[in-house]
């Protein structure tokens, strides 16, 4: 019997500390713990502080053990995310102009590793100037994932430019 109780503490205590990793579309990514989700607003435990989010301000949140999200490309103002795939073809780009912004593009990549398709300006997107979206799209386009056989024939994905 004592190890029933003490089988169900144990377990209640884990769940009661589980560890969450909610990311925002603005790319912070907080490491804490869900507390509630009702009529599309969040209640996240961070750092021992209770904060509240909408649901259109979180891009993902993880609730096992998996990383959030693949690392930074390495190459300063470009971040990835495509579960399971790595970038091994930075985004070629270089912005002539002065405009800044975030440009977030919606990709579709095959098996292979080829970006078949770029939608730049989806949400997350804080700039509706046509040159960096133009130059978000391209280069993009010309970004190359690992080749994974075992993965469906298109995945998506976003590539996000801040600039």
């Amino acid at each position: 019997m004592r190890i029933i109780l003490l089988s169900f503490y144990l377990l209640i205590m884990f769940q009661a500390s589980a560890q969450h990793t909610l990311i925002l579309k603005s790319g912070e990514k907080m490491n804490g713990t869900l507390k509630s989700y009702h009529n599309g607003s969040v209640v996240f435990e961070f750092k021992g502080n209770e904060m509240k989010f909408t649901s259109t301000e979180i891009a993902s949140i993880v609730f096992d053990d998996r990383p959030a999200a693949p690392e930074p490309t390495g190459q300063k103002g470009v971040n990835y995310l495509l579960e399971g795939r790595k970038l091994v073809k930075q985004p070629v780009f270089e912005n002539l102009t002065m405009k800044k912004g975030i440009v977030v593009v919606a990709v579709t990549v095959d098996k292979y590793g080829s970006v078949l398709k770029a939608n730049p300006g989806v949400e997350g997107t804080t700039t509706t100037d046509k040159y960096l979206l133009d130059l978000s799209k391209n280069a993009a386009q010309g970004a190359k994932f690992d080749n994974c056989p075992k993965c469906p024939l298109q995945m998506e994905g976003i590539i996000t430019f801040t600039y």
